[in-house]
């Protein structure tokens, strides 16, 4: 194949030219009149070929007039340059503008000479530096009003920008800090442990946070906490770390004064709970003569005053009899309070065992006993089965032993009576209950129920009034609640949880 005639290959470039769609320019180096322009030109400004070819580059140019352009290009001209680059604005057709970046070289060898421009445009680049220079501003704007001291470093720990706040805290100067002079703000004790994790952490590439003390030129010493994080550029690599340093001396203070109240406040638990064990041995001494020397006097009591009703009850009258069985009644009373007493005591010093318990099982175990002791009793009985809990098995027999006593006891006056045990969750927590349809009582005296001694029924039910003081004291040590609802005449629940 021959090869393409100079006219021909001239014809082939220019087309090629005119159908770029990147923005380039030919125009004459004497008129400044465009020779060629291509389709990303025309399409850029919005101007026809034939609009373009009356144009010169300043029509488009609304920064320059051509006083101006003939001396931005006269370095082309001269042969100073062979090829300048500049920054400038193209207005559009519409009148809009945008920001390019020329790249303008002189073709002297054309004839006529022409200019060649090839066109970027750098409006988002514009837009992306302008971003930033406002984001620095802010930056720079915030970290100045920051009430926290602010640095960024190099990856080798080297100070790079600290703010107003930081240079008070230091006491020097933002030049006095740069690259390794910050480490003269550090006290002495502290300076090589700061350097080893700054080290580690900048290793590893992670956060960085220690406490640590700053001294001043004029020797005031504040503590800090220090904290930093990776500073990242835009390939994701650590160049750095930007962080803050805050004031904590106060807090540092209130520390040392904390501590301070704490040894006391040890020594002061100390010495109370060897009072506290003083005392619980008088409570077990006590305990111990209520369970042997107080009952032999009941016993020599209830004893003689059979002894009398049995040997001389004849020569007794009825007022005499009652007298003597007043007296024992009197003493075995007294007798069953020691008992109900101790229990309670015992409940209190009692060391937990604490293991899953069947609650059911302990309520049959109970019911079983109460049923021995009065096998005429017509009662109905409601039980649910598998209710388990965490607890100490021999303090929730003595809960159960107390509550199902008392339904028991308050509902032998009730034809039909019934007894009920069983559960419910209410906000993912086990309720245990015990309700009953016997003779309840009245909600205004419900804060008596758990206090020893309080009885809110009269002589026609026996009771020491120690049985709910006792279920309380249990349920305290396994970190529950009790509580009950009643009313006269219609029965009463006792709920609880453990």
């Amino acid at each position: 194949m021959s090869d393409l005639s100079k006219d021909q290959q001239e014809n082939r470039w220019s087309r090629i030219f005119e159908n770029s769609f990147d923005e380039i320019y030919i125009f004459r180096a004497d008129t400044l009149k465009f020779v060629l322009t291509s389709k990303g030109a025309q399409n850029n400004l919005g101007y026809s070929a034939e609009e373009l070819a009356r144009m010169t580059p300043v029509d488009i140019k609304p920064e320059l007039d051509e006083q101006q352009f003939d001396a931005l290009i006269s370095p082309l001209r001269k042969g100073d340059e062979d090829l300048l680059v500049f920054e400038t604005l193209h207005q559009r057709k519409d009148g809009t503008l945008y920001n390019v970046e020329i790249r303008l070289q002189l073709a002297e060898e054309e004839s006529p000479p022409v200019f060649i421009a090839i066109i970027l445009d750098i409006t988002v680049r514009k837009q992306t530096e302008a971003a930033l220079r406002e984001s620095d501003q802010r930056y720079h704007a915030l970290a100045k009003a920051a009430p926290v001291g602010i640095f960024r470093t190099d990856m080798e720990g080297g100070c790079i920008y600290v703010n107003e706040c930081w240079q008070e805290l230091a006491g020097m100067t933002q030049e006095q800090a740069l690259g390794d002079g910050w480490a003269a703000a550090l006290h002495d004790n502290d300076r090589q442990r700061v350097f080893s994790e700054w080290s580690e952490a900048a290793q590893a590439q992670c956060s960085f946070r220690t406490e640590c003390r700053f001294r001043k030129p004029d020797g005031q010493v504040s503590w800090l906490l220090t904290q930093a994080e990776p500073e990242r550029d835009a390939n994701n690599q650590v160049i750095g770390y930007v962080g803050t340093v805050t004031d904590i001396s106060a807090r540092k203070q209130i520390e040392v004064e904390v501590a301070s109240q704490r040894d006391l406040l040890e020594k002061m638990v100390a010495e109370r709970t060897a009072e506290l064990s003083r005392i619980n041995q008088e409570l077990e001494s006590f305990s111990y003569s209520v369970s042997h020397d107080l009952r032999a006097p009941l016993r020599a009591i209830d004893g003689f005053s059979l002894a009398l009703l049995d040997d001389y009850g004849d020569l007794l009258d009825e007022t005499g009899q009652d007298y003597l069985h007043r007296v024992r009644s009197a003493s075995q009373r007294m007798g069953d309070l020691i008992d109900a007493m101790l229990i309670l005591s015992r409940v209190s010093r009692y060391n937990l065992k604490r293991k899953l318990v069947s609650i059911s099982q302990l309520v049959h175990e109970v019911v079983y006993d109460l049923r021995a002791e009065d096998p005429e009793r017509e009662i109905e009985l409601l039980i649910a089965d598998n209710l388990q809990a965490e607890g100490d098995a021999h303090l929730l027999r003595i809960l159960l032993e107390n509550l199902l006593s008392n339904a028991w006891k308050y509902t032998s006056t009730v034809k039909s009576a019934r007894i009920e045990f069983n559960a419910r969750e209410e906000n993912g927590e086990t309720i245990f209950f015990i309700k009953d349809n016997g003779v309840g009582f009245d909600m205004r005296y419900v804060d008596k129920l758990f206090c020893a001694f309080q009885r809110l029924h009269g002589a026609e039910f026996e009771g020491t009034g120690i049985g709910l003081a006792t279920v309380e004291r249990v349920i305290q040590r396994h970190g529950g609640r009790v509580w009950a609802e009643g009313e006269t005449g219609k029965g009463a629940m006792f709920s609880f949880t453990l």
